[in-house]
């Protein structure tokens, strides 16, 4: 047992992970670290930071005749993604958290645990360009498994990886409305999550304060005022949805020819672009483009995420409807296809470097 030395570091971002306790929770857990004499549960650090036990240790900071004990995690995460994957999945597995807690903190894991897969080594050009694709973990598993121990839908998952990035983008414009969506106060839908991820950066603090109003004033949840307040605001610009598509959405036929549709207005300049970048890549002169493609490449994944994440949330039934379902999976298959297309260039590339050695 050590003696309180109030000698750890609090990480902001590791103790918002963290579920608040009630007030009443918070007394009872100090009656019975009092009644105890100690603090029976080990405070989890990774170094000198604290990673778990905030609530114990701020009890320890009034009380520091307590004892207490530490468990290092510093053996298993080595880095601050494995940490945050780490304290996602032990809250998962020891509270009861609301609806909303739960997806955050499975949105969290995933998103933690698929940085980490990623690492955040050197160069990251030269990091893609040297490894082997065959070699690194898959997201697919990753996904899969996060799923089934958490008893959810893999298409679950990755919606919690977005419901938990458009929380915390909330929260940076608006500090304290995390704790109150999560804890059910607020309720946001993926409508509104959709239009919030897709809003302008400058427009963000107006239309983050705004909903918290409409809802604090008892706006029902995702009403039809609510969303076109919200529609108004974010400006959605032309790479997004239109207008229409964003409006009160009534979809009788989701296969319907007068859907709602991505604009392309803007496809033509993001081509022009790589194309030019592609020309300059070629010159001795601009090699260094090279990080530039890259980020181009990094844009268009994110882009493809975002604008299936748009579709799904105006057409919920694309991914209930078996019939309609089969059909998204094989559109999608192309994409999957030049995936498989890249990996044996790869393959061939690798082989004959290896044979002109």
């Amino acid at each position: 047992m050590k003696k309180n030395k109030f000698e750890f570091i609090i990480d902001s971002e590791f103790q918002s992970q963290i579920p608040a306790l009630t007030d009443e929770e918070f007394q009872q857990l100090e009656e019975n670290i009092l009644s105890e004499g100690e603090v029976l549960s080990p405070l989890i650090v990774w170094g000198n930071i604290l990673v778990d036990g905030h609530n114990r240790y701020k009890i320890l900071q009034q009380h520091p005749e307590i004892p207490y004990t530490t468990r290092s995690i510093s053996c298993t995460c080595e880095t601050r993604e494995d940490v945050l994957a780490w304290i996602c999945k032990h809250q998962l597995g020891r509270r009861n958290p609301t609806p909303e807690q739960k997806k955050f903190l499975i949105g969290k894991q995933y998103h933690s645990e698929k940085s980490a897969r990623g690492g955040n080594h050197g160069n990251q050009y030269t990091q893609v360009a040297n490894c082997q694709i065959d070699n690194l973990p898959s997201v697919e598993n990753t996904t899969e498994r996060i799923a089934k121990e958490n008893n959810v839908s893999p298409s679950f998952v990755i919606r919690a990886e977005q419901f938990m990035k458009t929380v915390e983008l909330m929260e940076k414009y608006c500090p304290g409305i995390q704790e109150e969506i999560l804890s059910g106060k607020l309720k946001l839908s993926q409508r509104e999550a959709t239009i919030i991820r897709g809003t302008p950066t400058e427009a963000l603090p107006t239309v983050v304060s705004t909903w918290r109003e409409e809802k604090l004033n008892g706006k029902p949840d995702d009403s039809a005022d609510t969303y076109e307040n919200l529609e108004l605001l974010s400006k959605i610009t032309e790479n997004n949805f239109s207008t229409a598509a964003t409006s009160k959405i009534q979809t009788p036929d989701p296969l319907s020819e007068n859907r709602p549709f991505i604009s392309s207005g803007k496809r033509s300049t993001e081509f022009q672009t790589i194309r030019e970048l592609g020309e300059k890549m070629a010159t001795v002169d601009h090699v260094a483009d090279a990080e530039g493609m890259f980020s181009e490449i990094n844009s268009a994944s994110d882009s493809f995420i975002f604008r299936l994440e748009q579709c799904f949330a105006l057409y919920p039934d694309f991914l209930t409807n078996v019939e309609i379902e089969a059909k998204v999976i094989a559109a999608l298959q192309k994409a999957e296809s030049y995936i498989v297309h890249l990996k044996e260039q790869h393959r061939q590339h690798l082989l004959e470097t290896t044979n002109s050695q």
